[in-house]
C-alpha cells in the first residue's frame, strides 16, 4: 500500500513532524469497520516506520514494537500530525500521532541493524 500524502512541518537530524490528511477515500478505511470506518492501528504503525525509512534511513528492519498505545480513534477526514524522533545510537524510533492537540496513538519501534 502507498503512503498518504504528507506535508513536512519540521525536519531535523533526529526529528520530523508531518501533517497528514486521513482522507475518507484511503484504502485503509475500507472494511474497517463498515458504517463506522476508523484508521487501523497497523496502518498507523506502518506509516510511522515507512516515513522514518524515508527521512532517517535506518539500517536493518523492524525488530519489535514497544509501548504501543492507542488513545483515540482516527476517523476519515481528520488531519493528523505525526512526530517522529530517531535515535541512531539506539536504533529506535518514537512516534506519536495527534489531531487538534489530542493524542491518537504512540509507540516505539526498535530496529535490528
Amino acid at each position: 500500500m502507498s503512503l498518504p500524502d504528507a506535508q513536512l512541518i519540521e525536519h531535523g537530524d533526529t526529528a520530523v513532524r508531518l501533517r497528514i490528511l486521513a482522507e475518507a477515500g484511503l484504502v485503509h478505511f475500507q472494511g474497517h469497520f463498515p458504517g463506522t470506518p476508523i484508521l487501523p492501528g497497523v496502518a498507523q504503525v506502518d506509516w510511522a516506520i515507512r516515513f522514518a525509512q524515508q527521512y532517517f534511513s535506518p539500517a536493518g528492519s523492524c525488530e519489535r514494537i514497544e509501548a504501543l498505545k492507542f488513545n483515540d480513534r482516527v476517523l476519515p477526514g481528520e488531519t493528523l500530525e505525526l512526530r517522529l524522533d530517531w535515535s541512531a545510537d539506539k536504533a529506535t524510533l518514537r512516534f506519536a500521532y495527534t489531531a487538534d492537540g489530542q493524542a491518537k496513538s504512540s509507540g516505539k519501534v526498535v530496529f535490528n541493524p
